[in-house]
């Protein structure tokens, strides 16, 4: 799906994956897709309906990025 396909590319690019060991790349990668289609079904329907990477959908994946790492930190420390 191209929406994952931007926040795959626009996660790696812009340094958020950095801080995570090389092993929980693809986990975070997985639940992050997931917690998009979940809570911000906006960014999928931007991208679908524009067919472009807008500040609004920048917005919100820059929002489920945070949300996200967050709650993935939180279960890793478990």
């Amino acid at each position: 799906m191209v929406a994952d396909q931007i926040s795959t590319i626009y996660t790696g690019t812009n340094g958020y994956l950095d801080s995570l060991e090389i092993g929980q790349v693809k986990k975070f990668l997985i639940e992050l897709h997931t917690y998009l289609k979940t809570n911000k079904p906006q960014f999928q329907e931007i991208i679908s309906s524009t067919k472009t990477f807008t500040e609004e959908a920048e917005t919100l994946l820059k929002d489920a990025i945070q949300d996200q790492m967050e709650r993935f930190r939180l279960k890793e420390q478990l």
